[in-house]
């Protein structure tokens, strides 16, 4: 006798079946499964680019018309984000996806953070507790990575913007060389305020310096051996001292003597 599951089952969740729908259930739960193995990474998230007939080949019971009206309902949600801006060419129609996590767990009010013991007693026989509770493990931890994503961003915004209204440059913030430099920096420890010092020592050196206002760049100031160096620098400046003004003190009292 044949085993049922013969082949790599399509898993889905009663949870996000009961609040999606069951076809919506299906797709999202592919498409996460996706995104974890997707090595496409554009704007601070994770995307994985397919169009109706190749989701067919994954969901060959179903018809194009089926899974499209699957995939606009998450979208009208706001749960799946779509976009063809990373396609190389305009007339390619392919849709790029990722999803919101943060969306996701508002809708379904965070029931996904650990399955109950009443949803790992009818998924037993199925596929057992402890894949489901990978399954929610996997979701957590991805929703963690986008919101440290988007902190990141944030952070990497405001240093570049700094420094293109000190140096009167124009760089832009999502070039990815300049992303893992920032990033590499603030995982040793380094804060916003640090880079702030670094930009300010070395525009005050060299913006008014033909041949060294060039190298006012994240490349050069945010290295791992000159952004140490030009921190050390910043800090062996003394900070300039602050003189307190006294208020004149007028004496209405006082005229002139009589003679």
């Amino acid at each position: 006798m044949k085993l049922l599951l013969n082949e790599s089952p399509l898993l889905v969740l009663p949870t996000l079946a009961v609040k999606l729908g069951l076809n919506e259930a299906i797709v999202l739960q592919q498409l996460h499964f996706r995104l974890l193995q997707s090595p496409l990474k554009y704007d601070g998230f994770t995307w994985y680019h397919h169009t109706y007939t190749k989701w067919r080949e994954q969901f060959p019971f179903w018809s194009e018309k089926t899974i499209s009206r699957a995939f606009l309902s998450l979208e009208r949600k706001r749960i799946i984000v779509s976009s063809q801006a990373y396609n190389a060419m305009k007339v390619n129609k392919t849709k790029w996806y990722r999803i919101d996590y943060d969306v996701l767990s508002h809708i379904l009010e965070r029931q996904i953070d650990l399955p109950t013991e009443t949803v790992c007693e009818e998924q037993k026989e199925q596929f057992g507790c402890n894949e489901e509770t990978k399954m929610a493990d996997s979701v957590k931890k991805e929703r963690n990575k986008e919101k440290q994503q988007k902190t990141n961003l944030e952070i990497i915004t405001g240093i570049i913007h700094y420094l293109n209204a000190k140096a009167h440059k124009e760089f832009r913030v999502n070039n990815q060389a300049t992303k893992r430099l920032i990033n590499a920096r603030l995982q040793e420890g380094y804060t916003v305020e640090d880079f702030k010092k670094v930009i300010d020592v070395k525009v005050s050196q060299w913006l008014n310096n033909k041949e060294m206002r060039s190298y006012l760049r994240p490349s050069t100031l945010f290295s791992p051996t000159n952004f140490e160096n030009y921190l050390n620098e910043a800090r062996d400046i003394p900070s300039p001292v602050k003189r307190t003004i006294q208020p004149i003190v007028l004496d209405y009292n006082a005229g002139e003597e009589d003679e």
